[in-house]
């Protein structure tokens, strides 16, 4: 069994994320049969819009949890853990991380206020007034689903903090108990006929798992980090992190406009029950992406530290190792659940009318794994602290987002995949093959002289 996660490239932290993630994707496969089984096809198109609405945390974020990680990471190759919890080693290193971590508490404060003041009005105003209206109580559940979610963005720098500070396995397992408890709410409320209160359940019990962890066993380093007095240099965000973070903000924008827009636009043009079908059909592709980040997320901070170390040689092996596995599990379960769809339609089952027919699924499918492997080729590039990827994630967004917009009112949800699929080919593999392979010659040039 050793060999085999060896062969695999399953360490540690990769083994408890897949875990976790295995888990959210068997969950996520529970979650879909009940809300087919306790939710109207309305409801649904509400739930999986609400989802993607969530998303709008991105326009406010800008990024900054995949910066602190990555600033973090760079600032930790010269630290290491003590035995009380805390980190040790050069002055300098650990000044620049405590004004890193001063920074981001302040940064997510204020995003967890926005966005309450914000997408919840933002969200009452869109469901109040969308064309297709519905006999759904959403008010309630629409209103705990923000609440709960700015509590979640807070934790956010916490844990990449962390991680980008080597703690990779301990997140990864306390992630995986948190998929555990939030499903398990979820289900307790569509069990219970609770509705739409099941996200914001879900949300909830994420947020406690993570604050108990928290505080429970990682107290003593940001009191550490955050009260005791470091002399040395400061990181400064003006001239260090927001060269960076506009870059990788303007991606994270693009991921929300060329990805999470499809399910509210489908619930403008051609109501909630359609919503549903592209909603669902998404979340059960988005699975593949998850388990295949598994590989590529926790070796994301040894890309930054190798870097740092100017290792290049060691940081291509480890990559092409990472995305050849990867990749290879992500084209396996997406055939696997191309068949699945097919079968459920083939037999007419239930739940097929909540999915995308089988040809815009496997359509859809095709997009995702072409955008994981752009995904790939981006968290290479950032570990250098740059983001070279944002014009064509500019781009994409710009050119998918108007395709939507036009396709779905002729096509419906085909038109909208096959957009989607055409712009991940062209822009994002096509183009972005040529960024990568450009970036990397400059950058080995660079470290040769």
């Amino acid at each position: 069994m050793k060999r085999f996660f060896a062969f695999a490239g399953v360490d540690r932290p990769t083994f408890y994320t897949l875990a976790g993630r295995g888990f959210t994707v068997v969950s996520g496969v529970v979650t879909l049969f009940m809300v087919a089984q306790f939710l109207s096809h309305e409801e649904q198109g509400y739930y999986y819009t609400f989802s993607s609405l969530l998303a709008m945390q991105l326009l406010f974020e800008l990024g900054m949890s995949y910066v602190v990680m990555q600033f973090a990471s760079h600032e930790a190759a010269h630290l290491h853990w003590g035995d009380s919890g805390v980190m040790l080693g050069d002055a300098a290193s650990l000044s620049r991380l405590r004004s890193l971590a001063l920074l981001v508490f302040k940064w997510y404060a204020a995003i967890s206020a926005i966005i309450v003041v914000v997408v919840l009005p933002a969200g009452w105003i869109m469901f109040a007034n969308a064309p297709h209206q519905a006999e759904v109580h959403w008010r309630f559940a629409w209103s705990w689903l923000i609440l709960s979610t700015a509590l979640n963005v807070f934790i956010l720098p916490l844990l990449a903090l962390l991680e980008g500070c080597g703690k990779i396995t301990e997140v990864s397992r306390m992630r995986m108990f948190q998929n555990v408890f939030g499903s398990a709410l979820a289900w307790a409320a569509l069990l219970n006929h609770g509705g739409l209160i099941a996200l914001p359940a879900m949300n909830t019990g994420i947020a406690l798992v993570a604050l108990g962890w928290l505080v429970g066993s990682k107290l003593p380093f940001f009191r550490d980090l955050l009260k005791r007095a470091i002399p040395g240099e400061t990181m400064h965000w003006r001239t260090e992190i927001w060269p960076f973070q506009w870059k990788i903000a303007v991606s994270s924008l693009s991921s929300y406009f060329s990805y999470h827009l499809f399910t509210p636009i489908t619930f403008y043009f051609c109501g909630a029950v359609d919503a549903g079908r592209i909603g669902m059909s998404i979340t059960a592709t988005n699975a593949l992406t998850t388990v295949a980040m598994a590989w590529m997320n926790t070796k994301a901070p040894r890309f930054g530290a190798l870097v740092a170390k100017r290792d290049y040689a060691t940081l291509d092996r480890l990559f092409n190792f990472v995305l050849s596995r990867s990749l290879t599990v992500i084209v396996l379960l997406g055939a696997l659940l191309g068949v699945a769809n097919l079968l459920l339609h083939a037999e007419a089952n239930r739940l097929a009318d909540r999915l995308l027919m089988p040809g815009a699924f496997f359509v859809l499918i095709a997009a995702t794994v072409c955008n994981y492997v752009v995904y790939a080729l981006s968290t290479y590039l950032r570990a250098h602290k740059e983001d070279p990827f944002m014009t064509l994630n500019l781009a994409s967004a710009v050119v998918t987002s108007a395709l939507s917009l036009v396709l779905v009112q002729a096509y419906g949800t085909m038109g909208i995949v096959c957009g989607y699929l055409a712009i991940s080919v062209l822009v994002g593999l096509g183009w972005g093959s040529h960024i990568f392979a450009a970036k990397r010659r400059q950058w080995r040039g660079i470290a040769a002289a």
